[in-house]
């Protein structure tokens, strides 16, 4: 068979390669195959200056679909970039590097937009003058807010 022999030299080259490489090779596959199924965001992620948005919406849209339909709002945000704006009801810092501001849609709830670093002093400097304010953010999902990481102005 004609067709047979470049895979029967790739099977031959594989059986002949030392067990240790074969073994990192084996273990390289893995991690990325695993790194392609994250279910988390990194805080803080650079790409977000770059990014291009997948929509445009109001922190008011935002939060009323995640609680219309929590999967379908997921397939269609999660994990991508998105523009908000809203009017910012708090602004705050659970630690010194974890600096937010709140687009407040229930008592206590609404979607939390946490700040790039290196944007977020400029950010919140500017709140107080101008309530109404426009990020873009990854769009983290629900978790009691909605959550938005690695915020900037457009």
């Amino acid at each position: 068979m004609a067709g047979a022999e470049p895979v029967d030299n790739l099977r031959t080259g594989i059986a002949q390669m030392p067990f240790l490489k074969r073994s990192a090779i084996a273990a390289l596959l893995a991690a990325f195959t695993l790194a392609a199924c994250v279910d988390r965001l990194p805080d803080q992620d650079m790409r977000i200056l770059a990014a291009t948005p997948v929509a445009r919406l109001s922190a008011d849209i935002l939060w009323k679909e995640y609680l219309a339909d929590r999967a379908k709002a997921d397939r269609a945000y999660w994990g991508k970039p998105i523009v908000v704006s809203g009017t910012v009801t708090a602004v705050g810092s659970d630690v010194p590097t974890d600096r937010y501001v709140m687009f407040g849609q229930a008592e206590k709830l609404g979607v939390r937009a946490n700040l790039l670093d290196e944007q977020a002093a400029g950010i919140m400097a500017a709140v107080p003058a101008d309530k109404r304010l426009t990020l873009k953010c990854f769009c983290d999902g629900l978790s009691g807010n909605v959550v938005l990481k690695s915020c900037v102005k457009p």
